[in-house]
């Protein structure tokens, strides 16, 4: 199991330049690196390597004393971002995805390198001739340092830190549990009937973003005043970002400190994301909490079910008879059998006896008692 510790950096302004100068090479040795490649395949129909391109900055590095000055992993690590890109491009080819050859990228969006595996001393990395660099340890490392990269975000440098904890812990049986069903009107609903309300972060801060991108466009370009909105433009966004996720992971542990498994929705995010109702789906972040949700499952460990989200807000959970709506029908009421509720919570509970019967929880099931699996599903 690896997980990612993220630290801001306190710098001195020779560290921050030097760190810059740094970022903006590795962004010309990408660029460079990319053009070799697309110029040895359109030329002779030879595809490069990056142990190749490794090579070829050896002999760079030997005779320019520029190059020498920059740590050879630093370097090192433009060619190996660059080796993913195109291993990423050949692998959506071969699945019949979208490729997206790898593009060029300008300065201004090339804002990380790695340092491999730097050593680090209570607050302090090591970071390859530059010497010890203090950082904001807010929360102590565990596990073994894996891999270690630095950030350029609009507040500063970010020191990152890839760490393997090793094994995940056992999936303990399954006592408690709940589905979620997510939306616009409510952030979540669970099976339960309790709501968790939208955020909304992004419209909560529409008017800011508003005066500081008018602020942005009326500078002159290229000028000191216009880095200065451009940044804090920026910085707003980021804010609007650490949010979503402080919220994400929040209401992971608040969920999983109540319950055994969640089951929640597969929903195919993007496909859904077009018309009227773009900017709200792209502003409640379903995603983060997803991937918040399944990722804390690993590390507590319980368990995280996907489950098909197709005739979720139709099926009747009491008896499952169909019972059609549109979206502006907020209550599900079944001919059937009679059910009357929120057609939110009507959603959570069929996703929740779908993730109870998916072959994910056989190990579960194995776990636990039949009595109190059928009272899990009772209570459903």
């Amino acid at each position: 199991m690896f997980r990612a510790y993220s630290y801001p950096l306190l710098l001195t302004k020779e560290q921050e330049i030097t760190l810059d100068l740094w970022r903006t090479a590795c962004c010309d040795l990408y660029n460079g690196a990319l053009q070799n490649r697309r110029d040895a395949w359109r030329r002779q129909r030879v595809g490069v390597r990056y142990n190749e391109q490794c090579a070829e900055l050896a002999e760079l590095r030997a005779a320019d004393t520029e190059w020498r000055d920059i740590p050879s992993v630093v370097s090192r690590s433009a060619l190996r971002r660059l080796e993913h890109a195109m291993e990423a491009f050949f692998r959506r080819v071969k699945t019949g995805q979208v490729p997206g050859f790898p593009r060029f990228r300008s300065e201004e969006r090339y804002n990380s390198f790695g340092i491999g595996r730097a050593r680090i001393d209570g607050d302090r990395v090591n970071v390859p001739k530059l010497g010890p660099v203090r950082f904001k340890l807010y929360r102590s490392l565990g596990g073994a340092v894996r891999h270690v990269s630095i950030i350029r975000t609009a507040r500063g440098w970010t020191l990152r830190v890839f760490c393997d904890l090793g094994d995940a812990p056992a999936k303990i049986p399954v006592l408690s549990a709940t589905g979620i069903d997510v939306g616009l009107e409510t952030f979540a609903t669970l099976s339960n009937g309790e709501r968790v309300e939208n955020p909304r972060f992004f419209r909560v801060s529409a008017e800011l973003i508003a005066r500081r991108q008018r602020s942005l466009s009326s500078k002159k370009r290229g000028s000191n005043s216009r880095k200065a909105a451009k940044k804090l433009f920026a910085r707003t966004h980021e804010h609007i970002r650490n949010q979503r996720l402080d919220f994400s992971r929040k209401l992971a542990c608040f969920l999983f400190s109540r319950f055994d498994l969640i089951a929640y929705e597969d929903l195919q995010i993007a496909r859904m994301a077009h018309g009227k109702l773009a900017k709200s789906i792209y502003d409640a972040a379903w995603g983060k909490t997803i991937n918040a949700l399944v990722c804390k499952a690993e590390s507590a460990g319980k368990w995280a079910i996907a489950t098909d989200p197709r005739g979720t807000s139709i099926d009747c959970s009491g008896c499952g008879q169909s019972v059609p709506k549109d979206l502006s029908q907020r209550e599900h009421r079944c001919p059937k059998c009679g059910l009357v509720l929120h057609r939110d919570e009507n959603a959570a509970r069929n996703v929740l006896a779908r993730g109870l019967r998916a072959g994910l929880l056989t190990e579960a099931v194995r776990q636990n008692p039949k009595e109190e699996i059928s009272l899990v599903i009772q209570d459903a």
